[in-house]
């Protein structure tokens, strides 16, 4: 075993852990290791396996500040000219690599790796958590170099905090200063012994596959539950999975369901949706009953700014309410005190989409669909765009890209606006996007509106990571119209049927 010396031990001790063939050595004949004039950097993608067969991008990292490599010894510029990006299958206890190690030669090169320049916090901070898993748990990452199909050396990724592997890889010092879980080591060593030394019946195994047999001795099983619960703590320190959410998960009758897709089919027992963030442009899909679910996103994906990678809870409270044309047109004194309700609630917002309430100015003046008389008509809309003059109501559409500064000044703007102003810009909008809709067909066209807006808020972060329901609501007479195509993952409801669900005006 690989036994762990303390600060104090000297040289003799350190070369016990050694093969037999290097504490051969004199201590003048150990090469000695400087910084690599070169500047030799290597960048890609680091990869950890959470399940078998299945990794997830962490990262992207970089190799620099190498050493010189012994003489005529081999080189990570070398080595590393094929990989493109790294990928740790495993973790190994450091006490259990002796036997790799004496398969190996002699340190031929040290780097650190840490995260690339550039990278958002949140990438950075789940390879600091990884690497902060790896210092607490003492574990080493073994990563095989190929060159030409041939697997010639080992590349180990430790962290500058395991004392006795740094001694025993005699680490210079420099690399080690001011660590604080930001980098890690790594050490190239050549793969010196025959794999087929150690598999009867073989003649050659990867070199993986070889260290997993030299890692495990013969006919001694792990411990299962000791391997699971380390491999369990690693998958939540570098996934941050929340606390809270933890705990909850360990209470009674805490059934989840993970998905990839936006169809999936939940029975009254699910409690927890895990959502993988490619998922989310197509989740509106999935109609669900939201009022007793959790939602959590997890994963990478290209489409996806990698700040949102990760878990986090979205959908949590409250909601966003908007109302169809009609709704606003047939009733508008239930609509404003609707409006009034939603503006007096903490964890309640409600918008309207300017095209919409156009149309709405229209129906109410008695006409199916924007015409230019309307412009001059007096309308029973006032006292709504009264509550949007006073901040209590928004009038805009929702954004459609990430982060989008230009949505918000446009929006802040049309809130300084007078109401006259705002009416005429929302029946300049109505007429444009209505223009060529039958009268037949307007209404229809305008849930289409309504749900594509709404889709598009649902996956803007704010939005996301602040509400829960989105609430489209409708006149009576319009319950019995079919649904707009994507709108069943909204919620469509009537004036009278509307609830908060929270009995906050209960107190009140």
């Amino acid at each position: 075993m690989f036994r762990e010396p303390s600060v104090s031990d000297g040289t003799q001790e350190v070369d016990s852990f050694r093969p037999k063939a290097l504490t051969t050595m004199k201590a003048s004949a150990m090469p000695k290791f400087v910084t690599d004039s070169k500047k030799w950097k290597w960048e890609g993608d680091l990869f950890v396996d959470f399940a078998k067969n299945q990794a997830e991008k962490v990262c992207e990292v970089t190799i620099k500040d190498a050493t010189d490599s012994r003489d005529n010894g081999a080189r990570m510029s070398f080595m590393m000219a094929q990989t493109d990006s790294i990928r740790i299958q495993k973790l190994y206890n450091v006490t259990d690599l002796t036997p790799v190690f004496r398969a190996c030669g002699e340190a031929q090169q040290f780097a650190k790796l840490e995260a690339l320049e550039n990278q958002d916090s949140q990438a950075s901070q789940a390879l600091h958590g990884l690497f902060r898993h790896m210092s607490v748990q003492r574990q080493v990452a073994v990563l095989p170099l190929s060159l030409d199909g041939a697997e010639l050396a080992l590349l180990f990724i430790f962290s500058s905090s395991l004392d006795a592997l740094c001694k025993f890889l005699r680490v210079p010092e420099r690399l080690r200063q001011d660590s604080q879980n930001t980098h890690v080591l790594v050490a190239l060593l050549p793969w010196l012994v025959s794999s087929a030394k150690y598999s009867k019946g073989t003649t050659h195994n990867p070199v993986d596959e070889t260290i997993q047999q030299l890692s495990t001795p013969s006919g001694q099983s792990r411990d299962s539950r000791r391997r699971i619960m380390r491999e369990a703590a690693m998958a939540i320190d570098l996934l941050s999975i929340p606390r809270e959410l933890l705990d909850f998960m360990q209470l009674p009758n805490r059934k989840y369901y993970k998905t990839k897709a936006a169809s999936v089919s939940l029975d009254a027992e699910a409690r927890v949706i895990f959502i993988h963030v490619g998922a989310l442009k197509t989740f509106y899909e999935l109609s669900v009953v939201v009022t007793k679910l959790r939602f959590f996103t997890y994963g990478t994906h290209e489409s996806v700014p990698s700040s949102r990678w990760g878990m986090r809870e979205i959908f949590p409270l409250g909601g966003i309410v908007t109302f169809t044309p009609l709704a606003i047109a047939e009733d508008p004194v239930g609509c404003h005190s609707l409006m009034r309700n939603l503006a007096q609630h903490p964890l309640w917002e409600c918008y309207l989409i300017p095209s919409i309430v156009g149309l709405s100015h229209a129906l109410a003046c008695g006409k199916n669909k924007p015409v230019p008389e309307i412009l001059s008509m007096s309308s029973c809309l006032l006292p709504i765009l009264d509550l949007a003059d006073a901040g209590s109501v928004s009038v805009t559409k929702a954004p459609t890209r990430y982060n989008d500064s230009a949505w918000s000044v446009e929006t802040y703007k049309k809130q300084l606006s007078e109401v006259d102003h705002v009416l005429r810009e929302c029946i300049q909008s109505s007429m444009e996007r209505f223009a060529h809709c039958s009268e037949s067909d307007i209404l229809g066209e305008a849930d289409r509106e309504i749900s594509q807006d709404f889709i598009n808020m649902e996956l803007q972060p704010v939005f996301m990571d602040n509400y829960r329901r989105f609430v489209v609501i409708r006149a009576a007479s319009e319950e019995t119209r079919s649904l707009p195509e994507g709108g069943s993952g909204l919620e469509w409801s009537s004036i009278s049927s509307f609830a908060f669900k929270d009995d906050y005006f209960l107190g009140l």
